[in-house]
């Protein structure tokens, strides 16, 4: 027996039209002026100014389109002055992970003066926040309903924040947003989602409650993914994905991620690898090792894969599950990066992974630090060698 705390969750609204509620919504924040932030992509699809539309009819309506890659600080400081030139703002995020990660920080920053570098690593803790709709539009992160950031500083370490303030105040679950995602973007985000549910469930933290949204969130992926990739416009696959994702990062915001996320961080600071491409290599590289003495961990949850599996099948499963959604073409682009086994050592290594790591079903120690770090290697250098073939 356990004890644990499970965190606030924000009302959800998901499925078909889901976003053309969102304006009767407003009424509720005692806002009088909103804060858009977004990202490129969304801008030069048309659904930002969709968006900016439907809100403006209710309060006047600010737009902040974060650059490319993923959040850094100096982006959520320049954010945050804007939305603090606002009376009585209202953030909404709409994006992927990237604008979702710099509206909830923008949000939790709306009332405090100091600079997010402050705020990193749980370094202080916030004054508070403005409040904040989340409206994800690719389904991997879960970020609009964790209480957790990722970011880089100017040094170009990936780093995280923090805080109950950064839980939203209502997520808008949009399948429609989602539809004009490329293939391998689908592919990389789900197979993110679906790992997250994975070292949420077989992690040091996992419970009961935890469970329930994780091993769901796998079947949902394992079930899905795979139509939603191969048919973009087939939106009862798109809602069971992106409603995959929401449930893992209920998962990860109360139970954290392992080993995977761990090197993916890793990889994300050395190389930018994309988040999903990254975390996917790093559970190709770790997942026999972390199944050696724990596979009882692994026995609900390989059965969301196959009834009847058991658990020393996971990695065939995995795998399989890589060749039906293309996994290959996700890293086409990357594949003339050479990586290095001991910087990526000594990044796994770094403070601000640590937390993954011992939070893993298994705990590295000595020299499986280094086993790790040459696995990712190996896996990539696979990678490379199967393309060159091709």
């Amino acid at each position: 027996m356990s004890t644990f705390e499970q965190g606030r969750v924000a009302p959800i609204i998901s499925g078909p039209g889901s976003l053309e509620s969102l304006p009767a919504r407003l009424s509720a924040f005692a806002a009088k002026s909103i804060l858009l932030v977004s990202d490129q992509g969304m801008v030069n699809s048309g659904w930002v100014a969709k968006v900016q539309a439907l809100l403006d009819s209710q309060l006047p309506t600010n737009v902040f389109v974060a650059p490319a890659g993923e959040p850094k600080v100096a982006t959520v400081n320049e954010g945050a002055a804007q939305v603090r030139a606002l009376e009585q703002p209202l953030v909404i995020g709409l994006g992927g992970g990237t604008a979702l990660d710099i509206a909830k920080l923008i949000a939790a920053l709306a009332v405090c003066q100091r600079p997010m570098e402050d705020y990193l690593l749980c370094a202080n803790p916030y004054a508070g926040k403005c409040p904040s709709i989340m409206i994800p539009t690719t389904s991997g992160t879960g970020s609009e309903v964790t209480r957790t950031c990722v970011l880089s500083n100017a040094e170009g370490r990936k780093l995280w924040a923090w805080g109950e303030e950064l839980t939203p105040d209502l997520v808008v679950l949009e399948p429609a947003l989602t539809a004009t995602l490329p293939a391998a973007l689908t592919a990389a985000t789900g197979l993110d989602a679906m790992i997250h549910a994975l070292e949420a469930v077989t992690g040091q933290r996992s419970n009961n409650l935890v469970a329930a949204s994780a091993l769901q969130a796998i079947r949902q992926v394992v079930q899905a993914l795979p139509t939603a990739v191969a048919e973009p416009g087939n939106l009862s696959a798109r809602q069971q994905v992106q409603e995959a994702a929401c449930l893992a990062g209920l998962a990860i915001d109360n139970a954290g991620t392992g080993i995977a996320h761990n090197i993916g961080h890793a990889l994300g600071t050395l190389y930018h690898l994309p988040h999903g491409i990254a975390v996917t290599l790093g559970l190709q590289a770790a997942l026999n090792w972390n199944l050696t003495g724990h596979e009882e961990r692994y026995a609900d949850a390989v059965r969301c894969f196959r009834a009847d599996a058991e658990a020393r099948e996971m990695p065939k499963l995995f795998e399989a599950l890589l060749a039906e959604v293309n996994f290959a073409a996700c890293l086409t682009p990357f594949l003339p990066l050479q990586l290095d086994a001991e910087a990526l050592l000594e990044c796994m290594q770094a403070s601000e992974n640590l937390p993954m790591a011992n939070n893993n079903v298994r705990i590295p120690s000595g020299e499986e630090w280094r086993f790790l770090a040459n696995r990712v290697v190996e896996v990539w250098q696979l990678a490379q060698r199967q393309e060159q073939a091709a």
